[in-house]
């Protein structure tokens, strides 16, 4: 009985169900649910007898009155009036969706960024354990060189208008269709930062390798590279956001520009005054080398060229993907109408076949 309800209702396009009680509210729901465990369903109620059935729903809004506090309690998200739905829905949904799958993207992809060059350098001195950071900017990377860029981002930036999007509702799709949280989003940016951390690598030790910054030919060691690996892990992590906002501020040009100089100070007073320090004397090391400019330039320029280029890349093959399903689509549509048009004679299964007459 369940089942034939359920096809009932994929059947039609608005389904009212009249004089149900509560409980039957919530069976509803979660019929759907078991049908469909991938998807999301909504649920809005705007009194005390609503409240079994948004419970039931993945996701529950409440249109309370000032007296319902038990549905208020109940519910995700509680709006005063029904008219504000459309901007919850459209306009906040879709944004807060597009920013919070970026910072989970993002967050991976720092955090590999910053690890890959520590296994890969493992590869160059044999396995020995040696860090190539210093441990203070170590922990101190997610905490201090590049939190308040994506937190900025996941709170502030908008990629339309509110008009616009209350205009075009199919840039609601992007939740629908997870254009921006799947498999292949994810994989694809593990790629960009372990070709980018590796490349951060290899440039940085073999451009500072065969040539001693100092007059008496001493060199600083494998913190001197190291410093400038973190220093251009830094730049470019702070660099994704600022390429991937669609809505640039002061706010997040000073975010950004903050959160490099803030690097900077610390390592200028770690290496400059802390003698105990393994960084003392790295700095003047560091600036008394051509190549560290040469490679800070050249990996950041290229960084946003190439990074700009695959996103663009990205969108292209998106645009054409969706093109060939819908290709596929109407070409299905015509061989249904066509097959449709043609009315085939049903035979019967009777093995005495005959006419009769009255």
């Amino acid at each position: 009985m369940v089942k034939e309800f359920m096809d009932l209702c994929e059947g039609a396009n608005v389904v009212l169900a009249c004089r149900v009680s509560p409980k039957q509210k919530a069976e509803i729901v979660l019929m759907m649910r078991n049908r469909h465990p991938e998807k999301t369903t909504l649920a809005i109620g705007d009194g005390a007898n609503d409240v079994n059935m948004i419970t039931a729903a993945t996701l529950e809004w409440a249109l309370p009155a000032l007296k319902v506090s038990k549905l208020r309690r109940a519910s995700d998200y509680a709006i005063g009036q029904f008219r504000f739905l459309r901007t919850l829905l459209f306009f906040h949904g879709r944004e807060a969706y597009r920013r919070n799958t970026f910072a989970i993207s993002y967050m991976f992809y720092k955090n590999i960024l910053e690890t890959i060059p520590i296994y890969m350098y493992g590869v160059k001195s044999r396995f020995s354990g040696l860090v190539i950071y210093d441990s203070i900017m170590y922990v101190t990377f997610n905490l201090c060189f590049t939190s308040w860029p994506i937190i900025h981002f996941a709170t502030m930036d908008y990629e339309y208008p509110k008009k616009v999007i209350a205009k075009r509702p199919q840039l609601y799709r992007i939740g629908l269709d997870n254009i921006y949280f799947s498999k292949w989003v994810f994989w694809r940016w593990v790629f960009y930062a372990f070709w980018q951390s590796s490349l951060i690598l290899f440039l940085a030790y073999y451009a500072l390798e065969n040539e001693s910054p100092l007059i008496d030919g001493r060199y600083g060691g494998v913190y001197v590279s190291g410093n400038l690996v973190f220093m251009m892990l830094v730049i470019v992590s702070n660099m994704k956001i600022l390429i991937s906002s669609f809505l640039i501020t002061y706010l997040l040009l000073f975010f950004v520009l903050g959160s490099v100089g803030f690097y900077y100070f610390v390592y200028v007073l770690e290496a400059g005054s802390m003698t105990t320090s393994e960084q003392y004397g790295t700095l003047l090391m560091l600036m008394s080398s051509a190549q560290s400019y040469f490679v800070i330039i050249l990996f950041t320029f290229m960084f946003v060229l190439v990074d700009t280029g695959l996103h663009y890349l990205n969108i292209y093959i998106n645009k054409w993907y969706e093109l060939q399903l819908e290709k596929a689509k109407q070409l299905k549509q015509k061989k249904d109408m066509k097959s449709k048009s043609v009315i085939k004679r049903k035979l019967s299964t009777y093995k005495n076949r005959g006419f009769a007459f009255s």
